[in-house]
């Protein structure tokens, strides 16, 4: 029986050892790219090339033979003398201050910015805004436990028909909170997670229904072990408006555990810890081998 554990032992630390390894080269020997060499009919046809192209500017011109000073003085023609220089006066001096009346009088005030100028206006249209809000229930949903990078589903209802709660809308399987949010003819909702990878399974944008619920829905994978929060957000829309008015968060714990976590420790563990625990390993198991057999 000791045998076979010390030789499943040391099977385990060779393969932790090889993985480990093979790690090591993908993250610090990254494969070199394969360089392929040009064919030698082309480097041919480059060389013609080359050779059948004309000379170049300054090739010629190292060619010629430079002049002596002597010609150059010869060669140079006489100036004539520089005529003296005249009186001078200002051209802006002769010009009536009627033809440029700009130049003359003082410069225009500059116009009030539009952003001064509009803010009264912003804060006006955003009260109206908010005063056209009605309140309506809202409800969602998330597991109370999650698995390592195991997808589960989160749900968030928006009920405008009147009714007084939107539990109905959800599949009703986990952690249901309610609340209430002020919404507009426009919502959108978001969901975010430091710790999660998020994807959206329905539009982030919807119009509210007066017939039945609005339902937004996420597939979200937990990247990290351990407790961690998601966080739900409603934004109503304001067509005059650039950025939506946040109306409603809240934030819900997830607690991240199971059978997963081992696998979890081997993704986030570095691989030279690795390497060196499936060594060690390795070293244990030869060591338990020969004791066994040195006894017989």
């Amino acid at each position: 029986m000791l045998r076979l554990l010390s030789i499943l032992l040391l099977l385990c630390g060779l393969g932790a050892a090889g993985y480990a390894g093979s790690v090591l080269l993908d993250t610090y020997a990254p494969r070199d790219d394969v360089v392929v060499a040009a064919p030698a009919q082309e480097m041919a046809t480059e060389q013609a090339f080359e050779e059948a192209a004309p000379p170049s500017v300054e090739e010629e011109l190292a060619q010629l033979e430079p002049l002596e000073s002597e010609e150059m003085m010869m060669e140079a023609p006489a100036t004539a003398p520089a005529p003296a220089a005249g009186p001078t006066r200002s051209l802006g001096a002769d010009i009536p201050g009627d033809v440029f009346p700009e130049a003359v009088g003082a410069a225009p005030e500059f116009d009030v910015p539009m952003s001064t100028r509009s803010a009264n206006v912003t804060a006006q249209a955003n009260e109206s805004f908010v005063e056209t809000l009605k309140s309506v229930p809202v409800a969602h949903e998330t597991p109370s436990k999650a698995e390592y990078k195991r997808a589960f589903d989160v749900t968030l209802a928006i009920d405008s028909t009147g009714d007084e709660t939107a539990v109905d809308a959800l599949p009703g399987r986990g952690n249901i909170i309610e609340g209430e949010a002020l919404v507009s003819d426009r919502v959108e909702a978001r969901l975010s997670g430091a710790n999660f990878e998020i994807v959206a399974m329905s539009p982030e944008i919807q119009a509210m229904s007066p017939l039945t619920e609005n339902v937004w829905r996420w597939s979200v994978v937990p990247l990290t072990a351990g407790s961690h929060d998601l966080v739900f957000e409603i934004y109503a829309i304001d067509e005059d408006a650039v950025v939506p008015l946040r109306t409603f968060r809240d934030t819900v714990t997830v607690e991240v555990s199971g059978i997963n976590r081992a696998i979890a420790f081997a993704d986030q563990a570095n691989p030279l810890f690795v390497l060196l625990g499936g060594l060690g390993s390795a070293v244990a198991g030869l060591i338990g081998v020969f004791r066994f057999f040195g006894r017989k």
